[in-house]
């Protein structure tokens, strides 16, 4: 009865020693999840521009927010080579941090509808550490793009 039960115990240690090998990721496996969740948030930032009224822009930001923590989700799970663990980690927290700053955004702009109303453009201090954050990948062998910058198109009459 033992000799089945220590054949199943390193049967199982092999399985999940199979399963945990995280660091055989190469820079193209981060590359490839970066770039996905690097496009899930660009587009959710790209859709702000279009509001066609304080109520919708207040509904994108709020899409754009949950994009950025999605992506920030992805990032920080995505598997990374050893040497880029904490490279990969700033990113996730960056974008993480610009998502919270987007829904304070909101918040703010629900409290002050007035000044809503007026706003022409936004600019976000977090987004300038995610690119940050994407240019040091980048230096380090981790080809993703910029996040884009976004502004409405020109409305035709």
């Amino acid at each position: 009865m033992l000799r089945p039960l220590a054949i199943a115990s390193i049967l199982l240690l092999t399985v999940l020693a199979a399963g945990c090998g995280g660091s055989d990721a190469t820079k193209e496996d981060l590359r490839q999840d970066v770039l996905v969740a690097r496009n899930g948030a660009d587009a959710g930032l790209a859709q702000i521009v279009q509001a066609a009224s304080v109520e919708d822009l207040l509904a994108r930001m709020r899409i754009a927010a949950s994009e950025v923590r999605g992506a920030a989700t992805d990032v920080r799970e995505a598997r990374a080579p050893k040497e880029l663990e904490d490279e990969r980690d700033a990113l996730a927290a960056k974008l993480l941090a610009l998502s919270d700053e987007i829904v304070g955004t909101v918040e703010t702009l629900e409290a002050f509808p007035e000044q809503a109303a007026q706003t022409s453009a936004l600019n976000f201090e977090q987004w300038n550490a995610v690119q940050a954050a994407l240019t040091k990948l980048r230096t380090q062998g981790v080809n993703v793009p910029p996040l884009g910058r976004h502004k409405p198109e020109p409305q035709r009459q």
